[in-house]
């Protein structure tokens, strides 16, 4: 058998498997030609199952050295001479690329990275750092995770953002703000990684994100909210009725009432502790007549402390989306797709402002850390705007 040939593809894949009673574990080859193409020290080892990966062997200063390239078809022919002939320059400028490998070796993937440094730091700092494993398992790790972090560049970036804000055969394209999230989380594992000298450049901050069209236009009018709130209480699972009331008088985020506690109701004051909310700091909410009296009327579940308990064992209400469109149909609230959860503090924002209540009281109520974020509610109501109309037309009549 010759064992000095010229790689090609074909050639490679159709080496037979070292055979099993072998003394050696691999069979090598050698690429070989004299038209100059072949790269002297390039080697395919051929395994008794026949599993093919390259290597390339070289001498330097008396001792011999070899460098694994990558398994066949992994690794072609081509991308094994490309390493191959780098090795050799490195060799005629007196490097040792061994030594330059092992380095490279140590650097981490993105998937080290990841899971090792990344987060674990942000596990002490950030609070929705469970969002980040989920953007990173399901949109980054499948497409970046084997890769050296150094060898991340900023066109690696921008064609994970093009290819997610188009539509596949088998999902639709992503909005542009779950497009900025997993591209934001790049950002910062790169600030850090810049930080910790792993690397010396960010290269996903030379991708701009999408521009978010994210201003909601979607309120419940005063008779809206009364029947929300009236069929709330009349549906039948008494803890998912006052969890959709409640917020709907409130204002309050959903993870605040949702994680509430009986141990945070303060009855004789008319207070509910707020524990932790989205900026990372406590708060505490003024129950009105009508909130003390949904939270009274909701059942206790023996050894379940939280106010709202769910189906498991000791665990908060989990997802009530298709309790909250029953309740909106039984309401008979138009266009109930647009209506979520979250709709109910936009809700109450945006009657509050147009009640002349001003930026930063209702900033105060709603526990927005920057009045930017209150701003976004300051539109006024159908009635107030006909009220507005009718205002300018008086003064030009």
């Amino acid at each position: 058998m010759n064992k000095r040939f010229k790689f090609t593809d074909a050639r490679i894949k159709a080496l037979p498997a070292n055979p099993s009673n072998a003394s050696s574990t691999d069979l090598e080859f050698s690429d070989f030609s004299t038209d100059g193409s072949a790269v002297s020290g390039l080697k395919c080892l051929v395994g008794k199952t026949g599993n093919r990966r390259f290597l390339f062997r070289f001498v330097m200063d008396g001792k011999k050295f070899s460098i694994g390239i990558g398994k066949f078809p992994e690794i072609n022919v081509s991308a094994a001479r490309k390493a191959a002939r780098e090795y050799r320059a490195m060799l005629a400028d007196g490097i040792n690329p061994k030594t330059a490998a092992d380095a490279f070796n140590l650097q981490p993937t993105v998937s080290e990275f990841f899971w090792n440094t990344y987060l674990p730091l942000q596990k002490k700092h950030k609070k929705s750092w469970n969002h980040d494993v989920q953007r990173f398992r399901k949109h980054l790790e499948p497409r970046f995770g084997w890769m050296k972090y150094r060898n991340l560049k900023a066109a690696h970036v921008q064609q994970l953002q093009l290819e997610l804000n188009s539509p596949t055969h088998n999902r639709p394209a992503l909005a542009d703000a779950t497009c900025n999230r997993i591209i934001a989380l790049l950002k910062t594992m790169g600030q850090i990684a810049i930080r910790l000298n792993i690397l010396d450049t960010n290269e996903a901050m030379k991708i701009r994100l999408l521009r978010e069209n994210n201003v909601r236009t979607r309120f419940l009018e005063v008779d809206e909210l009364k029947a929300v709130i009236r069929e709330a209480r009349r549906y039948p699972n008494p803890f998912i009725g006052g969890y959709i009331a409640l917020l709907a008088i409130t204002g309050c985020r959903r993870s605040e009432i949702r994680l509430a506690k009986h141990s945070d109701l303060d009855i004789e004051n008319r207070t509910l502790f707020i524990r932790m909310t989205k900026s990372g700091k406590s708060r505490v909410v003024y129950l009105t007549d009508l909130a003390l009296d949904i939270i009274k009327q909701t059942p206790k579940v023996a050894g379940n402390p939280y106010l709202f308990p769910g189906r498991i064992e000791g665990q908060p209400i989990k997802d009530c989306r298709a309790s909250l469109q029953k309740i909106l149909q039984s309401a008979n609230v138009s266009n109930r797709h647009e209506v979520t959860l979250h709709i109910f503090r936009h809700t109450v924002a945006t009657h509050l402002l147009s009640q002349n209540y001003s930026l930063s009281l209702v900033q105060e109520l709603l526990a927005h850390e920057s009045i930017v974020s209150t701003q976004r509610y300051a539109k006024l109501t159908v009635q107030r705007q006909r009220d507005t109309s009718e205002a300018l037309s008086k003064l030009v009549s």
